[in-house]
């Protein structure tokens, strides 16, 4: 669910805020003073930083179902805030400004998130989502982000969205974490370090022509990813090195599985970052 939030999220502002996804990242996780002083394009951050119920939304009824002549009483869904602390990272405190500027205009112009940005679970949805600028005051909560992150204060605006929870609805898919450490005793005491890489290049579709609107991510990592734009162009960093698998999810909601190896010596590299020229085959692997 959150990851297509995160999907839909990124969507919003390229699609609507008319965002370059070549010239500005999205992400969800936490800044440290190291990503800022590594930073090589400006930024949106979408923090997660509370999840909790809506009390004021609560319907104690319950929902009547009329099936095969027997009705059956169903608790309504809860409501459920996400809490995002949305601010940006740039070079320059000019570049800052327009873009969380750009931010917060695309945010208050789409409260209901445009359902082609959305996935077919999300679409589902009753009732939808909503989301909305929080109004209260969060500079006790901004200020205990930033000193927890070391880095100094900058602006940065509350977005809330609104989901709907169905207690009843069992959960079937298998739990896939990010990233999981299982150190021998032989290197337990010894500090793991993991090389990172940046790639990026084009997707082409099952006609060989640029796919745009394509989701690139590192199977199993949600906060690596990023949407291809009109010419199909994909860039993801901290991409560890050796064999890996980027999910493509396709504009239509299915999804391909493509095994690159990073840093390839058959590929060239761009200031830094290694290129790469994915073609799609014609099977694909939908989305339930």
């Amino acid at each position: 669910m959150l990851r297509d939030i995160h999907t839909a999220l990124q969507r919003l502002f390229y699609q609507c805020g008319n965002i370059s996804p070549q010239e500005v990242d999205i992400r969800f996780d936490a800044p440290t003073r190291e990503c800022i002083e590594q930073l090589t394009r400006p930024t949106i951050y979408l923090f997660l930083v509370a999840l909790q119920e809506n009390i004021g939304l609560r319907q104690p009824k319950f929902e009547a179902n009329y099936q095969h002549n027997r009705t059956e009483r169903r608790p309504m869904p809860r409501r459920f805030d996400l809490r995002y602390m949305v601010f940006t990272l740039t070079r320059e405190i000019e570049d800052d400004h327009l873009l969380l500027w750009r931010a917060l205009l695309t945010l208050i112009r789409n409260p209901y998130i445009p359902s082609d940005l959305l996935s077919d679970e999300l679409r589902r949805l009753n009732p939808p989502l909503v989301t909305r600028i929080e109004q209260r005051d969060e500079e006790p909560t901004f200020l205990n982000f930033w000193n927890a992150c070391g880095i100094p204060p900058r602006p940065a605006l509350s977005y809330i969205i609104t989901i709907p929870v169905n207690s009843e609805v069992l959960t079937e898919e298998p739990l896939v974490l990010t990233h999981s450490t299982r150190p021998s005793p032989k290197w337990a005491d010894r500090p793991l370090q993991e090389i990172k890489q940046q790639i990026g290049g084009i997707v082409h579709g099952m006609d060989s022509a640029p796919l745009m609107g394509a989701r690139v991510a590192l199977e199993g990592r949600a906060n690596e990813s990023c949407i291809t734009d009109h010419e199909g162009r994909f860039s993801l960093r901290h991409v560890p090195t050796g064999l890996i698998r980027l999910r493509i999810t396709l504009p239509d909601r299915g999804h391909k599985i493509v095994l690159i190896e990073v840093p390839s010596t058959s590929t060239e590299a761009q200031d830094g970052e290694v290129l790469y020229d994915i073609f799609l085959k014609s099977s694909s692997t939908r989305e339930a």
